[in-house]
């Protein structure tokens, strides 16, 4: 943590490389503090234990005390921005706190999807908005997680999307349109920006602003591969395919009588080949979920009637 109080209950900055005379003291829980000031780290405040401490669930890596630092001027360039405010009715403290109302959280490392629910519901019942950036450890890979699915933002423009910070590289990402195909590998768009250039808030903002309908392309997959991939899990007993498998039979169908001459990619989180049959349960933390299963309903609607090679917004199957 950058932020402690001293004895009078002034906010103190390590940065600003405070007297190790002094004693320090989280603003949350009041506990004592220790001042770290070593080679790696940028200068910092840490828990002597953090098991009495509700504002505070971990010590933070180097990689999150710069970023954090990092955002923090960059926000500082055009918008009002606090460093780990701690908000009293919430008992939470967010990385940063823009414009009073905004809460912008840096995840570095894994978190159970109970905190993150907790934390997410908390913010929004207090009428705060929160933006997720995640670091390193949580970038958006082959596939995706669950968490990294429950950190996903929606927008009609830019349909899921995902920011990614880069602190080696010195950028910002954003990952959207986000869909899998049926080995959950996953495809998107990537915009990328560079630190400190531009107003922040408004690069944060670009999932929502009106623009022209990005448009990603399907990779070539054929439809043999595609059956020779649900043929294998088959064979091999894969627990989540016999479940679809079960599902076809109950509806006399088999799954490798599907019309392979299509490209089977979905908005992530929707499994295409069960949609029919089943009610869809899947939400995410982030999300409203109407949103997530119009989506769902009008992309499965067009996908029925057309054979895909591009992937589009949500408000393009709006009018198809």
């Amino acid at each position: 943590m950058i932020i402690a109080e001293d004895k009078y209950g002034n906010r103190v900055n390590s940065i600003q490389q405070p007297s190790l005379m002094d004693s320090y003291f989280c603003p949350a829980c009041k506990a004592s503090l220790i001042f770290k000031n070593g080679l790696v780290y940028t200068p910092h405040f840490a828990h002597r234990t953090l098991k009495d401490c509700h504002a505070w669930s971990e010590n933070e890596s180097a990689q999150h005390l710069s970023l954090k630092l990092q955002l923090f001027e960059w926000f500082h360039q055009s918008e009002k921005v606090e460093l780990e405010k701690y908000l009293p009715e919430l008992e939470q403290t967010p990385d940063l706190l823009v414009n009073d109302r905004i809460a912008i959280e840096i995840q570095c490392s894994s978190l159970s999807l109970k905190r993150l629910k907790e934390r997410t519901e908390n913010y929004q019942a207090y009428g705060f908005k929160v933006i997720w950036l995640m670091g390193k450890d949580l970038w958006i890979q082959k596939g995706m997680t669950t968490l990294q699915k429950n950190l996903m933002g929606f927008s009609e423009n830019r349909g899921f999307y995902f920011w990614e910070l880069d602190e080696k590289n010195q950028k910002l990402r954003l990952k959207s349109l986000i869909h899998e195909d049926l080995a959950h590998h996953t495809m998107y768009l990537t915009d990328v920006f560079e630190f400190q250039k531009g107003n922040l808030l408004s690069l944060l903002r670009l999932p929502f602003e009106k623009q022209k309908c990005p448009v990603l392309e399907i990779p070539e997959q054929d439809g043999k591969s595609q059956f020779d991939f649900i043929q294998r899990q088959l064979y091999h007993c894969a627990p989540s395919w016999l479940k679809k498998q079960a599902l076809f039979y109950e509806n006399q169908k088999h799954l490798l009588d599907l019309d392979f001459s299509k490209k089977y990619v979905a908005p992530a989180g929707l499994d295409l080949l069960c949609f029919p049959f089943q009610k869809v349960e899947q939400k995410f933390i982030q999300l409203h979920h109407k949103d997530t299963i119009r989506y769902y309903q009008e992309y499965y609607r067009y996908f029925q009637t057309h054979h895909q090679s591009f992937l589009y917004p949500p408000y393009f199957y709006h009018t198809q």
